[in-house]
């Protein structure tokens, strides 16, 4: 049977997950990547995913760099009791990462209850930390304090170096003009002087080498071949005693296998879960939803693996009402494309991947079946239509009602009579499995069995009949035409020969149903068109709509906003009015004031009364009522009325005439009270409004409500850019967002760019 993994390229996938693993655990976990065997740990796996992913465009990357396989680790230390410098080293830094990955997710403050459920998993290994530093050095060599013994031999070694550099040199000296080269050097292990071979007689001692020229030959003096013995012993004791140290580390870290394999375990888990986040931000990916039905719901799906700036994102619609779909169209139109991604983007989907579409929902298969390509079989002798239908007859024997079968040109390869009847043969059974199937064909009886069957529909993929060439784009719901004549005409065959072919077809066209087929189609077709076209005109009625409201909802918030601009101005003007009827009043009581400078301050009180624009009450007013003019802040008692004029008593003792209107009932205020209302616009205005929103974790309504808001503050504070984070999830928050600001027409808004959070966020531009 046709291997799914190879056929849809599932390795390339795991290539580009791998560019993004960093320890050694995390990248055998995607190398044995593979479809989950049930349903709940595809759930599973992708709530994980989400909440990582969540967390990745939020906060930034977790902190995890190289991180060996303790696994391996382990298995060295049991089969050798010993391990290098350079492995304690590694096991030590994961206890190290474990304290990065728990200060970060700190301060994320429990809002990912998965993450943190993993994590509490971690077990504290910072004594076997320290003791591994107090042991290895950063250079990876074991410290001269590891050991007392080892701290004395180094010692002693350093001190033997040291008289041997300084003997050396006395040699040097010494033997000076018998030398070739100013240089000591070292041979075996041994320190020994360049001697001119003619000269080696002079210098007593032992010959380690000659050049290759045989002009030198190197000599240990005998002066110094007890202190190189010396230095020799040292070295041997040293090694020893590092061995020594080595194999008591490595036990202490035997007797914590299982608590280092655990955490080197979640650890990688974690990586491994990164990976996943970062590969489906490449591809611009969703989670998609998992669906308790079998159904396959794909919104503007594009295969990963080509270009995305060549790729066509088309949607397909596969469900139990309508569970088989037969694609037909040009040949090199897309068919093949489009099967393949169709199976690989629910087998991503069911190994806990993310898939590039604008939003997904998928059920669970037991298995995918496949025949798709080329499938002669040079090995086993078979030709393609004998490969084709035994990978058929293997597929027909183990196909159930949970599987999905994705069928490439089925029939083909044999007499077209005898490969129509088999194909809609097949098509029936499965049928009659209830298996969820995607089939591509040129068959018209295929055609003809989808028209007339319920739950079973024809696809095509479009064809530019006025250019002759494919346009990559799937039609769910009509049929295609292979246009094999139309094509051979432009590629050069001749006309004549095309003529005939047209005869050909006509003379020989004995099915009815074919022509009423070919009809239908055209009909179809038509209709199709019809509805392309009434489409275009609802989008053009729906934008003018759109700018119509949009227009009218900135003109009620500019008119707002005038309101507003009107009212504080106002404000400020009797705010000003207030001031000088202060400063009037402080004036007048001023004791040493002539009686005609009272009463023209008076006059000048009741004519900047009379300027204000403040609220008229029409109250009943009576003699002996305590009132209040709002704007002037003035209480005072109704004396004596005339006409529309109160003459009032102030609470400081001076008196004026007002007019009635505008004079309010109050009881006496108590002393030092005083009231400010803020209008709306001053809470607007003086609302901090930060230069991004964050909607994750939120239900759609509540971040409906939160956005719109965000967007006219956003307005208000005259902001130009500002961010959206809604995060992949579901795809329902990038939905509403998106949906709500194709409303707005004084914005436009994009994807969020690489070091912006890719597509977890929208990036809104005030015009």
């Amino acid at each position: 049977m046709q291997n799914i993994y190879e056929t849809f390229e599932f390795n390339k996938i795991k290539e580009h997950l791998l560019e993004y693993a960093k320890t050694e655990l995390a990248k055998v976990y995607i190398d044995e990547l593979k479809m989950f065997d049930n349903a709940e740990a595809v759930k599973n796996a992708l709530e994980d995913l989400k909440e990582v992913s969540s967390i990745i465009v939020r906060f930034g990357p977790l902190p995890i760099h190289n991180s060996a396989n303790a696994l391996v680790l382990i298995d060295l230390a049991k089969k050798t009791g010993l391990l290098t410098p350079r492995d304690l080293s590694l096991i030590a830094e994961d206890v190290l990462t474990i304290g990065k990955i728990s200060t970060f997710l700190k301060k994320l403050d429990n809002m990912y209850p998965r993450v943190n459920q993993l994590t509490e998993g971690f077990i504290d290994l910072n004594n076997l930390e320290k003791e591994i530093h107090r042991v290895i050095t950063n250079s990876l060599t074991v410290a001269d304090n590891a050991s007392p013994d080892l701290n004395q031999i180094r010692k002693s070694l350093k001190k033997a170096e040291a008289t041997l550099q300084s003997k050396i040199a006395s040699l040097a000296f010494t033997y000076g003009k018998y030398l070739n080269d100013d240089n000591i050097t070292i041979r075996d292990g041994h320190f020994v002087l360049p001697v001119k071979t003619v000269d080696k007689s002079r210098v007593s001692g032992i010959v380690y080498d000659v050049s290759d020229s045989g002009n030198t030959t190197f000599i240990e003096p005998l002066e110094i071949v007890q202190i190189n013995n010396e230095i020799t012993a040292l070295k041997v004791q040293e090694n020893e005693e590092i061995r020594k140290i080595l194999k008591a580390l490595t036990a202490l870290v035997l007797l914590q296998e299982g608590e280092i394999i655990t955490n080197n375990k979640i650890i990688a888990k974690l990586d491994f879960l990164s990976a996943k986040a970062m590969y489906g931000n490449e591809i611009n990916g969703d989670i998609a939803e998992c669906s308790n039905k079998q159904e396959i719901i794909l919104e503007s799906a594009r295969h990963p693996l080509i270009d995305p700036k060549k790729v066509v994102a088309n949607s397909y619609a596969l469900s139990e009402e309508e569970p088989i779909i037969i694609i037909s169209g040009p040949n090199a139109g897309g068919k093949t494309v489009s099967l393949k991604t169709v199976g690989l983007l629910t087998l991503m989907h069911q190994a806990g991947l993310m898939v590039p579409v604008r939003s997904a929902k998928i059920g669970y298969f037991k298995h995918i079946f496949i025949d798709i390509g080329d499938n002669q079989s040079l090995s086993d002798n078979l030709s393609t239509f004998s490969a084709h239908i035994s990978q058929i007859g293997e597929i027909i024997h183990a196909v159930g009602g949970k599987d999905l079968v994705l069928l490439d040109e089925l029939g083909t390869g044999t007499d077209p009579k005898e490969g129509e009847a088999l194909a809609v043969e097949v098509t029936k059974y499965l049928e009659e499995k209830h298996a969820l199937a995607m089939i591509s064909s040129h068959f018209a009886a295929m055609k003809e069995y989808a028209f007339l069957s319920k739950n079973i529909a024809n696809a095509s993929m479009i064809f530019d009949e006025e250019n002759l060439s494919p346009t990559y784009r799937f039609k769910q719901g009509v049929p295609g035409k292979s246009y094999a004549l139309e094509v051979a005409s432009r590629y050069g065959i001749d006309a004549n020969i095309i003529k005939k072919a047209h005869e050909f077809l006509k003379q020989n066209e004995t099915n009815d149903a074919s022509e009423l087929l070919d009809i239908l189609q055209k009909k179809v077709e038509e209709a199709n068109k019809l509805q392309d076209a009434l489409e275009k005109q609802q989008i053009e009625l729906d934008r003018r709509e759109k700018k119509l409201t949009n227009d009218e909802e900135l003109f009620e918030s500019k008119k707002e906003n005038m309101m507003k601009d009107v009212k504080e101005e106002k404000e400020e003007l009797i705010a000003k009015a207030k001031k000088e009827i202060s400063d009037i009043i402080s004036k007048m009581h001023n004791s040493d004031m002539k009686v005609h400078e009272v009463i023209e301050l008076k006059k000048q009180l009741e004519e900047l009364e009379e300027r204000e624009e403040e609220e008229v009450y029409n109250e009943e007013i009576n003699v002996d009522d305590y009132v209040s003019i709002p704007s002037m802040n003035i209480y005072g008692k109704v004396m004596r009325l005339k006409g529309n004029k109160a003459h009032i008593v102030s609470d400081s003792g001076f008196s004026f005439d007002v007019d009635k209107s505008k004079l309010h009932k109050v009881n006496r205020p108590k002393v030092g009270t005083s009231k400010v209302k803020k209008t709306n616009y001053d809470l607007a205005i003086n609302t901090h409004v930060g230069i991004e929103l964050n909607l994750i974790g939120m239900r759609v309504e509540e971040a409906s409500n939160t956005l719109m808001k965000y967007i006219d503050n956003c307005r208000l504070k005259h902001l130009s850019q500002v961010r959206i984070i809604h995060g992949f999830g579901s795809g329902a928050l990038r939905k509403m967002t998106r949906e709500y600001l194709d409303k707005q027409k004084d914005l436009t808004y994009r994807a969020g760019g690489e070091h912006e959070g890719g597509g977890g966020c929208t990036v809104v531009l005030f015009k």
